[in-house]
């Protein structure tokens, strides 16, 4: 059997201009900051080893007062704009005909990413989601896959995802790595240029099977 492990921002769903909505919220109503761009926001979180909460706020660790915000302002945000990017429903059809088993690794909080599989009719293409808040350290660690490889019945894994964060996790938990170069980051760094890539979803049922 095929495992399949998707990422969910900019991989399954363009949530680009919720996610750049709601920071831009906790933005202006704890720091009184200006407001970043999409582009600007989506850049810095697919890069790997920044501090997002001093890019984001300007402050050495998230706090609980920016979080909870951030969460509260997001749970209805999401619903507004997150859509499927062309093709994914058709891909995840066609795996789930092919008996592979799916699942999500994402480094947004679960609740959230439910909320927008549900939102988008595609929930019940996965056995499991699992979020950045249950496990102790998120993508490009590859605690997450580990964790979904532990709940998998597979003879053969692989991860799809549109950041160098997602193509680090998988080849450190030494599971077989798809860049989305649809997503978010349009091309992969020097150093993982022997990585697949697939510019539309369609594509990846000719290198699944």
């Amino acid at each position: 059997m095929k495992t399949v492990i998707f990422d969910l921002d900019g991989t399954l769903v363009d949530t680009h201009a919720d996610i750049t909505a709601s920071i831009n919220h906790v933005r202006r109503e704890i720091y009184g900051l200006e407001p970043m761009s999409a582009d600007e926001i989506t850049k810095l979180m697919n890069i790997p080893g920044l501090n997002l909460a001093y890019e984001f706020y300007g402050v050495k660790n998230y706090e609980p007062e920016a979080e909870n915000l951030f969460e509260e302002h997001y749970s209805k945000q999401c619903l507004l704009n997150a859509k499927t990017f062309d093709g994914i429903i058709e891909v995840l059809d066609h795996l789930l005909g092919a008996k592979c088993e799916l699942f999500v690794a994402t480094n947004a909080p679960t609740v959230t990413s439910k909320l927008i599989l549900q939102n988008n009719g595609i929930e019940r293409c996965f056995k499991d989601i699992v979020g950045a808040d249950l496990v102790k350290n998120p993508k490009p660690h590859p605690e997450m896959i580990h964790k979904i490889c532990e709940a998998a019945n597979y003879d053969e894994i692989w991860m799809i995802g549109d950041s160098p964060k997602d193509i680090m996790a998988a080849e450190q938990a030494n599971v077989n790595a798809i860049f989305a170069s649809w997503g978010y980051s349009k091309v992969l760094p020097k150093e993982m240029s022997h990585i697949k890539s697939v510019s539309k979803p369609l594509e990846l049922t000719e290198i699944l099977f």
